[in-house]
This record gives structure tokens, sequence and C-alpha cells, in this order.
């Protein structure tokens, strides 16, 4: 956390509103701007934040105000000797493991996404423990239907209506799930009828736009991984069937979805670009 503050000073992207020696508040630019609070007290510090970490404890924000702040008072960063020893020991996932999952969506260890926020949140809020996948047929032999793709996505909804999901805390786990019930999907392709699960994607699409984008704080960048297979069904489909008659009725449903967003015309080949999406 520290050292993500630093980098945020580093940029720039703080802005001290006002200050003095026993206050400070200021607007930090991060996916959008956040507002951070900060005030010394007898024991402790009284600290706020507006962005979707956790209420009351120390983001990267918070971090990178204090050290601007102290810095106007002409204390200078610990050095990184210091930092390093007295600093929370890094957690068994490790960056680089979480860097190579988001540079290989397709690749990625989907139980990796669904606890990093718990490994890099410095105490998270008590969120909800959600299932691997929907509840769905897994053999490879049984068509892929959209009454059983329907009731996976009905599910994944109903999961938000736990006491104790959370839409930031939730996401890895939410995006783990959708990408599953993808994986499962790609894995009976051979079985299914190729205009019904043309037709299932072009659902998903919409489903991923009105719906899953609405459920989850992807900040972290996990939206990628749902993205990333359903451009590979979509690919891999428009390799098998690329004059399908179903596709007329894809496209349709993908490019209101995505007007309906806000990113514009889409169709099938856009869809399928998205395999090769990462960050």
């Amino acid at each position: 956390m520290w050292y993500r503050g630093e980098d945020y000073v580093d940029r720039g992207r703080v802005e001290i509103l006002q200050h003095d020696d026993n206050e400070v508040r200021a607007l930090v630019h991060g996916t959008q701007d956040y507002e951070v609070y900060l005030k010394p007290l007898a024991r402790g510090i009284r600290k706020q934040c507006t962005c979707p970490y956790v209420g009351g404890e120390i983001c990267k924000h918070m971090v990178a105000t204090a050290i601007v702040w102290e810095g106007l008072h002409g204390h200078a960063r610990p050095a990184p000797d210091k930092v390093r020893a007295e600093a929370i020991h890094p957690p068994p996932i490790s960056r680089k493991q979480l860097s190579y999952c988001f540079a290989h969506p397709l690749a990625a260890d989907l139980d990796m996404i669904r606890v990093a926020v718990d490994y890099y949140a410095l105490s998270p809020k008590r969120h909800a423990r959600l299932p691997k996948c929907p509840r769905m047929e897994t053999s490879e032999k049984i068509p892929v239907q959209w009454a059983e793709i329907k009731s996976c996505l009905k599910e994944m909804e109903r999961w938000t209506k736990r006491k104790t999901y959370h839409i930031y805390f939730c996401a890895g786990e939410m995006a783990a799930a959708f990408s599953e019930m993808l994986d499962v999907i790609y894995s009976r392709l051979s079985g299914s009828d190729p205009g019904e699960v043309i037709r299932i994607m072009a659902h998903c699409v919409d489903w991923y736009y009105r719906t899953f984008e609405q459920i989850i704080d992807g900040s972290d960048g996990v939206w990628i991984f749902p993205v990333a297979r359903m451009g590979r069904i979509v690919d891999e489909l428009l390799g098998r069937n690329p004059v399908h008659p179903a596709w007329d009725e894809f496209n349709r449903i993908a490019e209101a979805a995505g007007l309906w967003y806000g990113y514009g015309q889409l169709g099938a080949e856009g869809v399928a670009a998205w395999k090769s999406t990462c960050l």
C-alpha cells in the first residue's frame, strides 16, 4: 500500500485542497477523483477516503496524501530500507503472478483472482464467499441450451442479493464464476448446435454490459477475464460457422447492448477480437 501511495505522489496525482499542522484535505486522482481527509489524534489518526477500498482503513490515496502533506511541512519520506524493515511482508500471491494473469487472461489461475483482493486489501470488509461456478452440466457430450445458461446468469444475479455481497470485494469471485461458466460453454461447443450457442453468446454479451458491469466494481480490471473468454468462444464460432444465419441476431443484440453501454457499434468480429484483450 505504501508503494502504491508513493507511485501516486510521483505521478502528481495528489491535489491538496486545504492543510495546516492539524489536518489535511486532498483530492487524489485515481480511477476517479477521491476525497481524502486526515487528522492526527492523541491516539491514532482520523482518516476518511471516498474510494471503495474499506471505510476507515488505510488506502493508497491516504498514503499519497500523507506523503505530500508531510513534505509540505518539511518532512522527508522514510528511507527505502526503513520502509522494507517496517512494512507488512508481501502476501503469498505475488504481484508478478497477478501481472501474468492480467497479461494472459485465458491462461489465468481463476482461484488467484478470487482471493487476490483479500491479500491486497489491508483489512477487507467481511464479504460473501461465492460459488466457483453457477450450477450447470459439465459433460462435453451434452449440448449447451439457452435455458441452462439463462438459469446460470439468474443464479449469479441472486448471489448479489446476499447480505454480505460487496460490489468491490466480491468482484474477483464474480468475474471468476462468470469465466468458469464460459469455459464450460467452450468445452461443450463440439456437441452443441452452433445456432443455439451463437444465440447464447449474444445474450452473454448483453448480460455482460447490462448486468455484470452494474453488479461489480471492476476498477481492478477483473472484467477482463470473462471478456477474453467471450471473445474466444465467438472467434471459434466464426471460424466454424462464418455464414450461419444466427449471426444476424447476434449482431443485432450485441450492437444494441454496446450502444446502451456507450461502447458504440459492436458485432461478431468486434467481440471475437476480445480474445486478445489483456492489461
